[in-house]
């Protein structure tokens, strides 16, 4: 078998990558969320929460909306900086309250109180959490 000189093998790795770039590009991308036929079994029935933010959207709308809409029982949101639906500006107190569109009661999860307590979980059968990863 013959040797591959180095630039065949560059040439290679390019035409490879190029291959694999174009299959990815080619597909379809779906987050975890949007694959909503995948979980909505596991969460049919189940109280549910869940830990989002403004970036927790399938489609068009917000996953809590769209559970919702598919008559599911969220009980819980719990909000990081930002709050539920992204309203907050950075640093900003996020109160406890509800979510004036659904009536569901939201918990914060910035400044002192960083995770759920035994108290908000007692009733809470699943807990969802679905937030995006934005770093620089």
């Amino acid at each position: 078998m013959k040797k591959l000189t180095s630039f065949q093998i560059k040439n290679l790795v390019a035409f490879i990558s190029f291959c694999i770039c174009f299959q990815l590009h080619s597909q379809d991308i779906v987050p975890g969320a949007g694959q909503i036929q995948k979980y909505l079994p596991i969460l049919s029935g189940k109280r549910i929460a869940i830990v989002c933010n403004h970036s927790s959207i399938v489609g068009e709308s917000h996953l809590v909306d769209l559970l919702i809409e598919r008559k599911q029982k969220v009980k819980m949101i719990f909000a990081p900086e930002h709050g539920f639906r992204g309203t907050a500006d950075a640093g900003a107190h996020i109160k406890s309250g509800l979510d004036p569109k659904t009536g569901i009661a939201i918990r914060s999860l910035y400044g002192s109180n960083k995770k759920p307590s035994k108290d908000d979980l007692k009733d809470i059968d699943v807990l969802v959490f679905d937030i995006q990863d934005v770093r620089s």
